[in-house]
């Protein structure tokens, strides 16, 4: 009896170390088939998550109760920015070019159902909208990049921009210039702001003004470069603990990030080299969306990397976020 007792006292300690023993994440193709996948953002009052593919001038949207994908085709130009207007279910802000519309997900009529909000960089057309995120007040941070020909960018010719409700009409310039306006995010406790000019290889942090919407102090948080990363650095999310995630495009993974002391955590390799962006949704935050691209990759490369141009989910990094910020603007529905 002593010995049985023993056996089961072992197995049960056996078993409650297990079940507490940190577990390997576990990446997961949602979504295949894209040219050049950008910007996700999760919905959890839809239970859903938008992305756009720049390229093929889509927008997508995944039930992630049902699994089911629609798209919607945008035919006056490249889509590379997608985010939920809050208490108005399925009704999204897309770029297209340089303007920014509403659009209702389940409207008829193609581009007769978009509606332009605003238009930016006047005078370049060639310029067009990049990536962009709201802040915890509801304003729209985006940002532009000039003209790009064989992956080759006309450098300094974009800007970062914030709309509010109030002056969507007239964008405050915020940072200019840039070459390749891409990944925002905020400290949770909303002091802080990080930013990606893609080819300068650097995440940047400001001291931000949650009430007035303002940013000063720039400097360099993290560099690929001094920290030896491959790639360079596109969009980019935090998770609840104020750690900084941020994809490699040509670098082939996303990497974690200690901004409070500018120091590379962990890093996730990802089947894709050009991996562009991610966010964090499901019910509880914790899984990790990543979009990437088949962009310029020659048929031997498309060959070795035949899951690029991939939606990946990303389950048991231990991590999870917070809520995504959607973009307010009252009777945005009777716009």
């Amino acid at each position: 009896m002593k010995s049985i007792s023993g056996f089961v006292i072992v197995l049960a300690l056996a078993i409650n170390i297990s079940a507490y023993q940190p577990q390997t994440p576990l990446i997961k193709n949602v979504f295949r088939g894209g040219t050049h996948l950008e910007g996700p953002h999760f919905a959890k009052d839809e239970s859903a998550l938008y992305w756009v593919d720049i390229s093929e001038q889509k927008a997508y949207r995944l039930d992630i109760d049902t699994g089911n994908i629609t798209s919607r085709y945008i035919e006056y130009g490249p889509v590379s920015l997608i985010i939920r207007v809050k208490d108005y279910p399925k009704l999204v802000v897309v770029s297209a070019r340089s303007e920014l519309y509403f659009l209702p997900w389940d409207a008829p009529g193609g581009d007769k159902a978009l509606r332009l909000l605003t238009a930016v960089d006047i005078g370049l057309p060639d310029n067009r909208v990049n990536d962009g995120k709201a802040d915890a007040k509801g304003r729209l941070w985006f940002g532009t990049m000039g003209m790009e020909v064989n992956g080759v960018i006309d450098k300094d010719q974009g800007t970062l921009y914030s709309i509010s409700e109030h002056n969507f009409m007239h964008p405050q310039e915020k940072v200019r210039p840039v070459s390749i306006s891409n990944g925002i995010a905020w400290t949770p406790d909303n002091k802080f702001m990080f930013y990606i000019d893609s080819p300068t290889r650097n995440i940047d942090a400001f001291d931000f003004d949650l009430e007035s919407g303002t940013i000063r102090n720039r400097r360099v948080l993290f560099s690929f470069q001094a920290n030896n990363v491959t790639g360079v650095p596109d969009g980019m999310t935090i998770d609840r603990d104020g750690n900084l995630w941020v994809a490699c495009y040509d670098g082939g993974k996303v990497i974690k990030v200690d901004p409070r002391a500018g120091k590379l955590m962990e890093h996730h390799k990802i089947p894709a080299t050009k991996v562009t962006s991610l966010t964090w949704g499901g019910y509880d935050y914790s899984t990790l969306y990543v979009t990437t691209s088949s962009l310029g990759l020659n048929p031997l490369q498309k060959t070795q990397e035949p899951e690029a141009g991939s939606l990946f989910a990303i389950e048991f990094t231990g991590s999870r976020g917070n809520p995504e910020n959607q973009l307010v603007f009252a009777n945005a529905d009777k716009y």
